[in-house]
């Protein structure tokens, strides 16, 4: 059901029995597990070469090799944002914070099951596309400087927004990622919507009105109030211009909304 790939996770293990665990579990709640590397400078080297790109990072502290996997965090995020899951067996007060100041959208302590790590997933996902990641527990966190120096341990957490093309979606127990390019329309419902692509159709709990504001208005038009239509699927218009056909469906064009949009094509002869 993908117009879109799979959620794809570099896996970063030194362990190999836990590296096809990982990938297993993974695998099963419905990612693309990608690797799995045992060292930063393979890891590093799979995150530049993947295509598509990877979207996320499951990544082990310790690892084989001169950098651990707190150093290669912040080479990949030199690289591009994106959400970094740290899995680690070390609770000590230092490694956390070393890793917290790599801003992991989680951290997740060695034994983890199945529910522990979809949930790490869910929330890291989540997250970023809010444009935020996750803050730490009160009981974790350091004092904020309030000047604003010292060690770092205080620093404000990642406001960058990611994956801006791409939103994520709940669909029988797992997220999955829709490109705004491939929905074709969103239809209203009940207190919730669907977005209609090519491979499927998803559904929104958000009513209309709250999804509209997640996409971008230059791509997205209302043409009647139950539904909204990516501009780039518009195929035709009847002649009196009281249905617009997008993607092969022929949707109502109110007209509220049909001079808004039409004065918003390119219309010749």
């Amino acid at each position: 059901m993908e117009s879109t790939s799979p959620i794809r996770l570099l896996i970063v293990e030194n362990q190999p029995l836990a590296a096809r665990v990982l990938a297993v579990l993974v695998r099963g709640l419905g990612y693309e597990p990608v690797g799995p590397a045992a060292t930063a400078a393979d890891a590093a080297d799979l995150f530049r070469e993947s295509l598509p790109p990877i979207d996320m990072v499951l990544l082990d502290i310790s690892l084989d090799g001169d950098r651990d996997g707190i150093e290669l965090a912040h080479e990949l995020r030199a690289v591009r944002p994106l959400p970094i899951i740290f899995l680690t067996s070390m609770a000590d007060e230092s490694t956390f914070v070393r890793a917290k100041m790599a801003r992991p959208a989680a951290y997740l302590l060695k034994p983890y099951d199945a529910a522990a790590l979809q949930h790490a997933l869910e929330l890291a996902l989540l997250n970023y596309t809010a444009g935020q990641t996750a803050p730490l527990p009160a009981a974790l966190a350091e004092p904020a400087d309030v000047n604003g120096l010292g060690d770092g341990a205080g620093l404000r957490w990642n406001h960058e927004v990611l994956l801006s093309n791409c939103i994520f979606l709940r669909d029988r127990g797992r997220l999955v990622k829709v490109c705004l390019a491939d929905i074709q329309y969103v239809e209203s419902g009940d207190k919730y919507c669907t977005l209609v692509t090519a491979a499927g159709r998803y559904l929104s709990r958000q009513p209309l009105r709250e999804l509209a504001l997640e996409l971008p208005t230059g791509q997205f038009v209302q043409i009647q109030r139950g539904y909204l239509v990516n501009v780039t699927h518009i195929e035709s218009f009847d002649e009196g211009q009281t249905t617009v056909v997008v993607a092969g469906a022929a949707l109502p064009l109110s007209r509220s909304y049909r001079d808004n949009l039409l004065n918003r094509l390119r219309l010749v002869g």
